[in-house]
C-alpha cells in the first residue's frame, strides 16, 4: 500500500525535474537599473533564435537588462513562478513579452474586473465566456483556482478567481504578446520578420509629430461635445502636435461617406507616428461607418428597403419563417410587401454587400496596406483577441507597415471609458509598457514590443522614477508643481498610491484649482477610490466641469452613490447639458436614486424655467421616462424574481439586470431574497453577485453587515458561501477601476 502511494509522488518529482531541466535562461549581457524578460516557447526559439537575440540586444541598448527564458511551457503557473523569481532578483523586473506559443490564461468569475464583458458563464462555452488575460502574469497577488486546459485550443488554460483574491487589479509588471495573426502563415517567419524590423526601427529617432484620431459611428452616442473635448485633452498631452510642424488629424465618422478609404489612406502616411481609434469593433473588423444618411424622400425609402432586405436575409440564416418575418415588419412599420422585392436576387445581394463592405475595415483590407503609425490604440471591442488565430491588432502589428505596438482588447469594452488615460506619458519618453501598467482592466493588452518609446527632448527619465522610485513621496510631491500637466497627473497618482486618505485635502484642492483637464480627472479618480464625504461633496462642483468626460463620470457616480441630495444637480444637468452622454448618464442615475422623487424634482425645475413653448412637453417626456423605469422595477423585475410560475433560468436573467441598473430601492429586496432559504442556491448566488456591483453606494456598510451575518450561517452551501464572500470583498475594496461601472 505504501509503494502504491509513493510511486505517483516519485513520478511527479521526476517530471518536475525534467520540466525544470528543460528551462533555458539566457542572462543579460549588461547590467542596468531594471530588467526585462523575453519568454518564448522552445519551438519558436529554435526557429527564430537569431531574431530573438537581436531583439534582446535592442532592448539592452535602451538601458534594460534583458533575460530570455525558453521552455516547452505546460501551464501558466510555471511561467508566473519564473516571472516572480526574476522580479525578486536584482535588478528588478519591470516587464515581460510573450513570444510565440506561450500559454494563455482564460479567466472566469471575474467579470467585475472588466469594463463591459457580461456574458453568462453558465450558458456559453468556456472558450467564449472566459476572458483571455495576462493580468494573471502581471498581478502577483491575484488568486486563482486552476480549472484545466482547453481540449481544442491547447494554449488556453482556464482559471477561476478565488473569492478571497484581492478584488482590485494592481500590476507589479507590464507585459505584451508577440503572436502573429493569420491562418496558413509561417508564424515563425512572421515573428522573425517583425523582430528584425523593429530592431532596426528602434535604432532610429522616432519622434511623435503626427497623429490620427478617429471617432466611429455610434461611439459615445455620436456626441460632438465628447469628440471636441477629447481634442482639448489631447492638446494638453501632446502640445507639439498643435504647433507649426505638428499635426493631429481628428476625423468624425459623419464627415464623409468614403471615410473607410480616407482612413486607409491616412494610415499609410509616412509621417504618421500614432493612431487612436474610438469605435465599435469585432475580432475581424473595425466598425467605421453607418449607412449613409438619406437626404430626400427617395433615399429614405431606399434606406428602409435595404433595412427590410437585411432583416429577411438574417431570418433565412437563422432558419426562421420568411413569411412571418415579412408580416411582422409590414405590421410594425406599415410598409408595402413590395419593399421586400429582390431580397434574394443576385444583383441586389451583390449591391447590398458592396455597400456594407464600404462601411467597415476588414482583415483583408489591413493586409493590403502599409500602416505607418508606430503605436495604435484600438479603443474597440475584440480587436485584441490574441487567443484566436486571426485578430485585428495582430494584422496591423505584424503586417507590411511599420507598426511597433498596439493597445487592444481581448473581449468587448465599454465605450464610456477614459481611453486616453495617461496617454501623454508616451510624449515624455515613457515606454508603452510602463504607461500600460497603470491600466487595470482585465481585457486591455499590448500587442508587440512593450519596451518601445518615442524619442523626446524631455530631460526627465520618468521610466526610472515610476519603476524604481514609486514610493518616494518627496519626489512626487515636488512634481506636483511641474509645468507639464502629464507630469502633474502621474505625480497625483503616485502621491495617492502612497498616502491614500492622507492625501484627501490636497486632492480636493488640486481638483478645484488645476487648469488641466487631465490633472483634474486624475485627482477626481483618486477621490473616487476613497469614496468618502469629501468625494461626495466635490461631485456637486464637478457636475459642471468644463471637461465633458468629468461631467459624464460625475453624473454616473452620483447615481451609483445614491444620495437624494444629488437629484436637483442631475435634473438640471439632463436639461441643460450639451452632451448626450452626460444626459444619458444623468437620466440613468436619477432612476437609480428614485424615479418618483426625480419626477417631482423635474417638474419643479422645469416650472421655474423662463416661459418656453415646450415646457409642458418637456415635463411630460421626463415624467414618462421615470414612470417607465418605476414600472420596470416594481412591475416586471421584482415580481419576476419572486414569481411562482417563472422558470429559474428567467429569474436568473432578471437578477443580472442589477449589474448595470443599480436601483437603490432594490437593495432591501435583494438582501431579503438572499437570506431566504426557500430560494434555490443558484438564485441566491446570482443575487449575491448582483449586490457586488453596488460598490459606490453611500450606505454599503449595511450591505456588508448583512453579508457578514449570512456568512456566519452554518447552512450555506459551499458555492453560495464563495459568492457571498466574493461580494463582501468587492464591496470592502470598492470598484476595480472607479472610472468604469
Amino acid at each position: 500500500m505504501f509503494v502504491i502511494r509513493i510511486l505517483p509522488l516519485l513520478l511527479l518529482i521526476v517530471l518536475g525535474i525534467q520540466s525544470f531541466a528543460q528551462l533555458r535562461e539566457i542572462k543579460p549581457d549588461k547590467k542596468f537599473p531594471t530588467s526585462f524578460a523575453i519568454i518564448v516557447d522552445e519551438m519558436t526559439y529554435s526557429n527564430c533564435e537569431s531574431s530573438i537575440l537581436k531583439y534582446k540586444e535592442s532592448v539592452e541598448q535602451d538601458g534594460i537588462s534583458t533575460y530570455v527564458l525558453v521552455d516547452s511551457w505546460a501551464k501558466p503557473d510555471e511561467i508566473k513562478a519564473e516571472i516572480i523569481r526574476l522580479y525578486n532578483q536584482k535588478p528588478p523586473l519591470e516587464g515581460v513579452v510573450f513570444i510565440g506559443d506561450v500559454p494563455i490564461p482564460m479567466l472566469r468569475n471575474g467579470q467585475h474586473f472588466t469594463s463591459a464583458f457580461k456574458l453568462d458563464e453558465d450558458k456559453y462555452p468556456w472558450f467564449r465566456s472566459s476572458v483571455p488575460s495576462d493580468r494573471f502574469y502581471e498581478d502577483f497577488d491575484l488568486k486563482f483556482e486552476y480549472l484545466g486546459q482547453d481540449s481544442i485550443h491547447r494554449l488556453s488554460h482556464y482559471y477561476s478567481f478565488l473569492p478571497e483574491s484581492p478584488q482590485r487589479i494592481e500590476k507589479e509588471i507590464y507585459s505584451a504578446r508577440i503572436k502573429p495573426s493569420g491562418t496558413g502563415i509561417n508564424k515563425y517567419d512572421e515573428i522573425s520578420k517583425y523582430l528584425n524590423r523593429i530592431t532596426e526601427q528602434k535604432k532610429q529617432k522616432n519622434y511623435l509629430n503626427n497623429a490620427l484620431v478617429y471617432l466611429g459611428h455610434g461611439y459615445l452616442s455620436n456626441s460632438l461635445t465628447a469628440w471636441a473635448d477629447e481634442k482639448i485633452s489631447l492638446r494638453e498631452q501632446f502640445p507639439q502636435l498643435f504647433q507649426a510642424e505638428g499635426r493631429m488629424k481628428n476625423l468624425f465618422h459623419s464627415m464623409n461617406d468614403e471615410m473607410k478609404e480616407i482612413i486607409l489612406t491616412e494610415l499609410q502616411n509616412e509621417d504618421l507616428d500614432m493612431a487612436l481609434f474610438h469605435a465599435h469593433g469585432d475580432t475581424d473588423m473595425q466598425l467605421i461607418l453607418a449607412y449613409p444618411i438619406a437626404q430626400n424622400v427617395n433615399e429614405n425609402i431606399e434606406a428602409i428597403k435595404l433595412y427590410l432586405r437585411s432583416k429577411l436575409r438574417t431570418a433565412q440564416k437563422r432558419k426562421q419563417s420568411l413569411e412571418e418575418t415579412k408580416k411582422y415588419f409590414i405590421k410594425e412599420f406599415d410598409v408595402p410587401e413590395s419593399w421586400f422585392d429582390g431580397t434574394f436576387e443576385d444583383s441586389l445581394v451583390v449591391a447590398d454587400s458592396i455597400l456594407a463592405y464600404k462601411l467597415d475595415i476588414y482583415l483583408d483590407d489591413i493586409r493590403k496596406i502599409k500602416p505607418q503609425a508606430k503605436f495604435i490604440m484600438f479603443d474597440e471591442c475584440f480587436n485584441g483577441s490574441f487567443h484566436l488565430d486571426e485578430y485585428v491588432a495582430g494584422e496591423y502589428v505584424f503586417g507590411k507597415g511599420n507598426v511597433v505596438a498596439s493597445e487592444a482588447n481581448s473581449v468587448n469594452v465599454l465605450q464610456d471609458k477614459w481611453a486616453d488615460e495617461l496617454l501623454g506619458l508616451l510624449n515624455l519618453g515613457v515606454r508603452i509598457g510602463i504607461r500600460h501598467k497603470e491600466l487595470n482592466t482585465l481585457e486591455s493588452h499590448l500587442i508587440g514590443d512593450p519596451t518601445f518609446r518615442y524619442s523626446v527632448n524631455f530631460q526627465m527619465d520618468l521610466n526610472e522614477k515610476i519603476i524604481l522610485h514609486s514610493n518616494n513621496v518627496e519626489l512626487w510631491r515636488s512634481l506636483l508643481k511641474n509645468d507639464n500637466a502629464e507630469v502633474r497627473s502621474i505625480a497625483v497618482r503616485y502621491m495617492f498610491k502612497n498616502l491614500k486618505s492622507k492625501f484627501e485635502n490636497e486632492l480636493t484642492e488640486i481638483y478645484l484649482n488645476d487648469v488641466s483637464y487631465n490633472v483634474r480627472m486624475n485627482a477626481l479618480k483618486c477621490l473616487a477610490e476613497l469614496n468618502n464625504a469629501a468625494f461626495h461633496e466635490v461631485l456637486k462642483k464637478s457636475i459642471n466641469d468644463p471637461f465633458e468626460l468629468i461631467r459624464r463620470k460625475t453624473a454616473e457616480w452620483m447615481g451609483e452613490i445614491g444620495l437624494k441630495e444629488y437629484l436637483p444637480y442631475l435634473v438640471e444637468q439632463i436639461i441643460v447639458d450639451e452632451s448626450p452622454r452626460v444626459t444619458f448618464n444623468g437620466k440613468s442615475s436619477l432612476t437609480f436614486i428614485s424615479s418618483s422623487l426625480a419626477k417631482e424634482e423635474s417638474k419643479k425645475y422645469v416650472n421655474e424655467l423662463p416661459e418656453i413653448a415646450s415646457k409642458d412637453g418637456l415635463i411630460k417626456e421626463l415624467c414618462s421616462s421615470f414612470e417607465r423605469s418605476d414600472e420596470w422595477l416594481y412591475k416586471e423585475i421584482i415580481p419576476n424574481i419572486i414569481s411562482d410560475t417563472l422558470k429559474l433560468k428567467s429569474k436568473l436573467q432578471e437578477v443580472r439586470t442589477f449589474r448595470n441598473y443599480k436601483f437603490v430601492d432594490a437593495i432591501p429586496f435583494l438582501l431579503d431574497q438572499l437570506i431566504n432559504n426557500n430560494n434555490p442556491d443558484s438564485l441566491r448566488s446570482y443575487i449575491a453577485e448582483a449586490l457586488g456591483w453596488f460598490t459606490f453606494y453611500y450606505d454599503k456598510g449595511k450591505i456588508i453587515d448583512s453579508l457578514n451575518e449570512i456568512l456566519e450561517s452554518a447552512v450555506l452551501s459551499n458555492q453560495l458561501r464563495k459568492e457571498v464572500l466574493r461580494t463582501k470583498n468587492r464591496l470592502v475594496t470598492g470598484s476595480n477601476d472607479v472610472m468604469l461601472p
